[in-house]
C-alpha cells in the first residue's frame, strides 16, 4: 500500500468522522439555543412580572414556625470531612428544630469516630451505623438512615415534616433550612443551586466544575422546571416533604434506588411521575438594607441561598465522578426505564442522556482538529508531508462545520455570562480556555463509563457506591457572615404587666416578644387580660405579628382561641394560615376543629389543612380510622378528593377500591 493510499484512507475516514461529529454538534447545539432562548425569555418575564411583587426576605423566612426537619448525610470514607461539615451546620445555620442522621459502615472506623465524637457533644446529631460492610451504595446507605428516622419517630412519638439531603463537603447556607420550611407543604421537593466554592484560578480542574455549575443552575434547570416540571436533583442541597418520602413508600420499592449509581436522579424522575410538585429554588433574599453594584457576583452576596462545595481540583478524581454519574444518568436510567414519558419527559432524557454522546464526540472533535491542524501546516511547510483536504469550500459539510462553529462560540458566551454572573467577569473570561480541559475530562469519562457499564453488566464486577475522595475539605461562605437569630422560647417567667405592655404595643417587634413569653399555665384574672389581648391582635395588620399568634398559638392551645384560630386560618397570607393550619393540629380536639374549618368552603383553607394533614403521620393515624364518621365528611370529602396519598392509605384501611367507594358515597348521598 502507498503512501498515496494511506493518505487517501485516512482522508475518507476523517471526512465521515466530520459528518457524524457535526451532526450530533448540531443536534446539541439546537437544543441548547433553544434552552438559551427559553432562559432569557423566562428572565425577562420574571423581570416584568414579579417587579411590583413583595420580593421573600429573611424576616418573612423567619415567620414561619420552624418545622422539625430530618438531614440525612450518607458517608463511607469520610472522616476528614464529616465532622467539619456538621460542625459547620450546629454553629452557622439559623434553625433550632433539626436533627442530623450521618450514615456510617462498621468498617469506616476513621469516619464513626468523627461522627461520635461530635455526637458525644450534641444531641441533634446522630450516628446510623449500617448493618453491612461498607462501600455498598448511596442509596442503600440513605435507605438505612431513613429506616432509622422511622424507628426513631416511633420511639420518641414525634414526626418529622422535612427531610434534607447533604452530602459530607457541603457548606451549608445559614438560611437554607428556613427557606425549606417557608415553601414546604406548599411544593413537595426543592433544589437549590449547588456551586463549587471560588479559588485559585490555577486549579483549573475544580473551575471546570465552576462552569458547568454556573450554566447549569443558573439556566438550564430554571427552564427544565418551568416547561416540563422536572428539576434533575443534585443529590445534595435537596429539601422534601413528608408527603414525598411517604408516597414513594407507599409505591412498594424503597425511597432510593439502590440499582442506581445516581439515586438522586431516579427520584427526582418517580417523584415527577407521582405528580409531586418540584421547584429550583434559585433566591437572593430581598434586603433593602444593602445594595449591590451590578458587577458584583453571586458568591460575594450571602443573601444568595445556594450550597457550596469543593470538587476534585486532580484530573484522576475528576475522572472517576463524572464516570459515575453518567453511568447513573445516561445508561443505568436508559436501561432500567427506557424512553417512557410525555413528549416534555422524553426532551429532558434526550437532553441528559446526549451527555454521554456529546462527551464522547468532543474527543472525536479534539482528532478532527488534529487532523485539520496538521493539513493547514502541510500547506505551510510547517510539516514535511501534505494531508488531503477533507472539506471543499461551499459544500454542505463546509455549511455544517460554519453552523456548528457558530453553535460553538454562542456555548462560549452563554459560558462567560453564567460563570461571570456567579463569580465575577474574570472566572467568566477563563471559562473559555477551560472548555478544553472540561471536554477531555467528559470524554475520558464517558469511555471510562461505558467500560465499567459494561463489565457491570457482563457480572464481572458490581455496582458499588464509587465515592470520590474530598482531599480539599469543607471550605466556608465564599460571602461574608450572615446574620444568625434564633426565635427560643425564654424559659424565664415574664410578669404579666409586662407581657400586657408588650401584647399593646404599636411597635410589631415589641409585640411578638410578648407572644413569645406567654405561659401555658397562665390562669385567672392574668388569663383573662392576656386573652383580650390576643383576640386583638389576631386582626393585626402587620403579618410577623399575624404570623406570631398563630405560632404561639400551637404552643398555649388554649380553647378558649378555638374560635379565634379558626377565624385567623382564613388569613390571605400563606405563612399565617401554615402557621395556624400547624397550630390547629396540636389542639386535642383537632378532628372537629378540622371539619369546622373545612365546612366553610373556603379554597385557601381546604389546600393548607390538607396539605398539613399529609405532613402529619402522628395525625393520619388518628384521623384515618374516623374517617367513615358522619361527623367528619366534609374532612373525608376534602381529603378523599384532594390528596392522592390520603385516598390511597383511606382505601386500603377500609379495603375498598376506588370505584367501591364513589359508589358507596353516591348511595349516601
Amino acid at each position: 500500500m502507498s503512501v498515496r493510499d494511506i493518505l487517501v484512507i485516512l482522508r475518507d475516514l476523517t471526512y465521515w468522522l466530520a459528518w457524524v461529529v457535526g451532526l450530533i454538534f448540531l443536534f446539541s447545539g439546537v437544543q441548547d439555543l433553544v434552552y438559551d432562548i427559553g432562559a432569557y425569555s423566562l428572565r425577562l418575564f420574571r423581570r416584568i412580572y414579579y417587579r411590583k411583587r413583595e420580593r421573600l426576605t429573611l424576616p418573612r423566612l423567619r415567620d414561619r414556625e420552624q418545622q422539625r426537619i430530618a438531614v440525612m448525610v450518607p458517608a463511607w470514607n469520610e472522616g476528614e470531612v464529616v465532622g467539619m461539615m456538621v460542625q459547620n451546620i450546629i454553629e452557622r445555620v439559623e434553625y433550632k428544630n433539626y436533627l442530623i442522621f450521618v450514615g456510617t459502615y462498621p468498617n469506616d472506623q476513621r469516619t464513626q469516630d468523627a461522627v461520635n465524637r461530635l455526637a458525644a457533644q450534641h444531641p441533634q446529631l446522630i450516628n446510623v451505623v449500617n448493618p453491612k460492610n461498607g462501600p455498598t451504595t448511596k442509596a442503600d446507605c440513605l435507605n438505612n438512615v431513613y429506616r432509622t428516622i422511622r424507628a426513631y419517630e416511633d420511639q420518641e412519638g414525634i414526626n418529622f415534616d422535612i427531610f434534607v439531603m447533604h452530602d459530607s463537603e457541603d457548606v451549608v447556607h445559614p438560611h437554607s433550612f428556613m427557606l425549606f420550611n417557608y415553601l414546604i407543604p406548599r411544593v413537595d421537593a426543592i433544589q437549590l443551586p449547588i456551586l463549587p466554592l471560588p479559588t485559585r484560578h490555577t486549579r483549573v480542574v475544580h473551575w471546570t466544575y465552576a462552569d458547568e455549575f454556573s450554566e447549569t443552575h443558573m439556566k438550564d434547570v430554571p427552564v427544565r422546571e418551568k416547561v416540563s416540571g422536572f428539576v434533575p436533583f443534585a443529590g445534595t442541597g435537596t429539601g422534601f416533604s413528608r408527603r414525598a418520602f411517604t408516597t414513594l413508600e407507599m409505591q412498594g420499592r424503597a425511597v432510593f434506588n439502590e440499582e442506581s449509581m445516581t439515586e438522586d436522579y431516579s427520584m427526582s424522575k418517580r417523584m415527577r411521575e407521582a405528580g409531586l410538585t418540584i421547584v429550583f429554588v434559585n433566591l437572593v433574599l430581598d434586603n433593602p438594607d444593602v445594595k449591590y453594584a451590578p458587577w458584583v457576583p453571586l458568591c460575594r452576596r450571602p443573601e444568595f441561598i445556594s450550597n457550596w462545595a469543593f470538587f476534585p481540583m486532580d484530573f484522576t478524581r475528576s475522572v472517576r465522578q463524572k464516570t459515575r454519574w453518567i453511568i447513573g444518568i445516561s445508561l443505568q436510567e436508559w436501561e432500567s426505564t427506557g424512553w417512557s414519558g410525555d413528549p416534555r419527559m422524553i426532551e429532558n432524557l434526550i437532553k441528559d442522556r446526549k451527555v454521554f454522546v456529546s462527551a464522547a464526540t468532543a474527543l472525536l472533535g479534539y482528532v478532527l482538529l488534529t487532523y485539520f491542524l496538521l493539513f493547514y501546516m502541510g500547506e505551510k511547510g510547517v510539516v514535511p508531508f501534505q494531508l488531503l483536504p477533507v472539506i471543499e469550500e461551499g459544500s454542505t459539510l463546509h455549511r455544517l462545520v460554519l453552523v456548528d462553529t457558530s453553535f460553538m462560540v454562542l456555548r462560549m458566551v452563554q459560558r462567560v455570562v453564567f460563570v461571570g454572573m456567579v463569580y465575577g467577569a474574570t472566572a467568566g473570561l477563563l471559562s473559555i480556555p477551560r472548555l478544553a480541559i472540561s471536554n477531555i475530562v467528559n470524554g475520558l469519562a464517558a469511555y471510562r463509563a461505558l467500560q465499567t457499564f459494561a463489565r457491570a453488566r457482563q457480572g464481572k464486577t458490581a455496582v458499588r457506591w464509587d465515592n470520590t475522595d474530598h482531599l480539599e475539605g469543607v471550605g466556608t461562605m465564599p460571602s461574608a457572615q450572615v446574620e444568625r437569630v434564633h426565635n427560643i422560647r425564654s424559659t424565664e417567667i415574664t410578669p404579666t404587666a409586662t407581657i400586657l405592655q408588650r401584647l399593646r404595643s404599636d411597635d410589631p417587634a415589641v409585640v411578638v416578644s410578648g407572644l413569645e413569653v406567654i405561659p401555658k399555665d397562665l390562669r385567672g384574672a392574668d388569663r383573662d387580660a392576656v386573652l383580650q389581648s390576643l383576640y386583638d391582635i389576631a386582626n393585626h395588620k402587620d403579618t410577623s405579628v399575624r404570623a406570631a399568634f398563630a405560632r404561639v398559638m400551637g404552643f398555649l392551645t388554649w380553647p378558649e382561641l378555638t374560635l379565634t384560630v379558626l377565624s385567623v386560618l382564613h388569613d390571605r397570607k400563606w405563612v399565617v394560615r401554615a402557621n395556624c393550619a400547624k397550630a390547629l393540629l396540636k389542639y386535642p380536639n383537632f378532628e372537629a376543629l378540622v371539619e369546622s374549618a373545612l365546612m366553610e368552603h373556603d379554597p385557601l383553607v381546604r389546600e393548607i389543612l390538607v396539605r398539613s394533614i399529609e405532613q402529619n403521620r402522628l395525625r393520619q393515624e388518628t384521623l384515618l380510622p374516623k374517617l367513615s364518621d358522619p361527623n367528619l365528611a366534609a374532612t373525608r370529602t376534602a381529603l378523599v378528593n384532594d390528596s392522592s396519598l390520603i385516598r390511597e392509605m383511606y382505601l386500603r384501611e377500609v379495603g375498598m377500591t376506588w370505584d367501591e367507594y364513589m359508589e358507596t358515597e353516591l348511595q349516601a348521598a
